[in-house]
């Protein structure tokens, strides 16, 4: 069927800072729980299974998802707003802190103190460069602490980054240019630091496109590129129904496939050269089109990533992905259950316990707002 000439409707230029969009809530969860199972496989490698095994092995498209949704939500709230004073930057820092440093903090923390009481000693600086976001930019720290907490590096350096590039998408400095200029600067980065062999500080490239935002930016600005079109009203709605959702599932499919053949010898299929390129650039593509499917198009899978069920699991899910993997997954397996599928369902609750009685009410008290904490 052709295509119809219309558009949908730009958003009005109403309080952007508060636009809630159910659907992508949802979409949290659905990547939290794909890199669940990226780290609890419960395919067998071998035998019947094989494929379905290394299928879910690639499930860490989950952390692309979270980082071209970041691009989009920041630049939806923010682009435009940006201000060069202290007021805007007071208020930007610290609604950025309150959605991800508490329970970050308040759990990397446990962790070590847990390991004090294990070993009576406790690694002050390590601890130190984790709440700081420091450990992202070390080959040998960045699965320390809460080992998955690397992506927040990775988003930290995004949002301190961003508003900057709001100022040079301003001043005509292409959108499409900007992430070649990063990588470029990640490259120099890997060429400079990475010599002085410092703890793997921007070791090497294979770290640099794998592990930090210069490598990653891509993703961001995938999502900053579907959120000025949002505003723009330049998504379109096509006759048959569906299209943009289908097609993007499609194109991550493909992208996920791709990534399965050329694993080879690699741990992963994104550590393939060719795997990076389409993990970090192919990738982003399939989950921008099916993000504009969500944003413009009422299918069935809209309305249930709508849903009350996936929106109580999308809040809860960053307090999810912090928990899924660490001491407390391991102390649950250990006195509770070894079953993966048991232990999904407790972590989910616990998550949502934590969301309402921690990481909700630390949101807002360090927002001095009653605002939603997304």
């Amino acid at each position: 069927m052709a295509p119809s000439t219309l558009r949908s409707a730009p958003p009005q230029p109403r309080a952007l800072s508060t636009t809630y969009l159910p659907a992508l809530t949802g979409v949290r969860a659905l990547a939290a729980y794909l890199v669940f199972l990226h780290h609890f496989n419960p395919f067998q490698a071998e035998g019947s299974t094989e494929l379905l095994n290394r299928i879910v092995l690639e499930f860490h498209i989950g952390v692309p998802i979270f980082f071209v949704l970041s691009g989009f939500l920041i630049t939806l709230r923010y682009y435009g707003t940006e201000q060069w004073n202290r007021r805007w930057w007071g208020t930007y820092l610290r609604n950025r802190v309150a959605r991800i440093y508490p329970m970050y903090f308040l759990l990397t923390t446990a962790f070590f103190l847990l390991r004090f009481y294990d070993e009576g000693h406790f690694a002050f600086r390590t601890w130190l460069f984790n709440v700081l976001f420091l450990r992202g930019f070390f080959d040998e720290m960045k699965y320390s602490g809460i080992a998955q907490g690397w992506t927040l590096t990775v988003e930290e350096c995004f949002y301190l980054f961003a508003p900057l590039a709001f100022m040079l998408l301003r001043r005509r400095i292409k959108l499409w240019l900007q992430p070649f200029l990063l990588l470029g600067l990640g490259c120099l980065l890997v060429l400079t630091l990475g010599s002085l062999q410092h703890h793997g500080l921007f070791g090497d490239f294979k770290f640099m496109l794998l592990f930090t935002f210069f490598g990653r930016c891509f993703e961001f600005y995938a999502g900053m590129q579907l959120a000025i079109w949002y505003r723009q009203g330049r998504l379109r709605r096509y006759a048959f129904p569906g299209l943009l959702t289908s097609l993007g599932l499609l194109m991550i499919a493909a992208a996920l496939s791709a990534m399965v053949w050329t694993k080879g010898d690699y741990s992963y299929g994104q550590e393939h050269p060719f795997g990076v390129a389409l993990n970090n650039v192919a990738l982003p593509g399939g989950i921008i089109t099916f993000f504009a499917g969500l944003l413009i198009e009422r299918t069935w899978l809209q309305r249930l990533l709508a849903s009350k069920p996936l929106q109580l699991l999308g809040k809860s899910s960053y307090v999810f992905y912090l928990i899924h993997m660490g001491f407390i997954h391991d102390w649950l397996a250990t006195h509770w259950t070894e079953n993966s599928g048991k232990l999904f369902v407790i972590l989910n609750i616990l998550a949502i316990v934590l969301y309402y009685t921690v990481e909700q009410p630390l949101n807002r008290l360090l927002r001095r707002s009653p605002a939603s904490a997304n």
